[in-house]
């Protein structure tokens, strides 16, 4: 006699019941945690504006007496990187080129020694005359600011700019847009002892002259 019984045809209707039931909860429990976030592939914004994470973010705060504006912070210039010696590295591109192909090496010329140099961000702004301070600046609080991206030319000039981060009011954006590009100029974005045309973030606020 076997040991084994057969399940009867109502206990494989509740068995399957079961498991449907089982598969569901998993289902929607899965779910549930990767729209939580705690599963799955995060992605971690990085505020750019962020104390702790700007790593000498340029910011300024602009009043209305003849001191004009002050620097709260100021990005860094970054060391130039040190480069090899030219001939050293003109010689090891020879040797790697003879190296694939002595035939492709003998009809290519060896690029000149070039070192790429760090460009250096806009310092040091000034302004060609003070500004009023705009009615309800003092929305902004102690830690509010508009953050520009502004384009600044070979001497400095401020050509154009766009609100890339808005302060929550947007009459104080379009304000503090206007007074940088209407009336500040910079010592210009360099590359070596070069100026040249540079795109560059600022963080931007008013606030009273003391």
């Amino acid at each position: 006699m076997s040991s084994f019984s057969v399940i009867s045809k109502k206990d494989r209707l509740k068995l399957g019941i079961l498991i449907v039931v089982i598969i569901h909860i998993g289902f929607f429990y899965g779910f549930w945690r990767v729209k939580a976030g705690q599963i799955g592939n995060k992605v971690v914004e990085l505020d750019i504006y962020g104390d702790t994470t700007t790593g000498g973010f340029s910011y300024y705060e602009a009043m209305s007496d003849g001191n004009c504006l002050d620097v709260v912070s100021e990005q860094v210039p970054k060391p130039a990187l040190k480069m090899e010696d030219p001939a050293k590295a003109l010689a090891a591109a020879a040797t790697s080129a003879a190296s694939v192909s002595s035939a492709a090496s003998s009809q290519q010329a060896i690029e000149p020694f070039e070192p790429q140099l760090p460009i250096q961000p806009a310092r040091s702004p000034k302004c060609k005359k003070p500004s009023s301070l705009p009615d309800g600046y003092k929305k902004l609080g102690v830690n509010g600011f508009v953050g520009l991206e502004i384009n600044i030319d070979r001497n400095g000039n401020v050509m154009r700019g766009e609100i890339d981060r808005t302060s929550g009011f947007p009459d104080l954006d379009e304000a503090a847009l206007k007074q940088v590009v209407e009336t500040w100029t910079f010592e210009p974005c360099k590359k070596g002892d070069q100026a040249i045309v540079c795109k560059q973030l600022v963080k931007f606020r008013w606030k009273d002259a003391k």
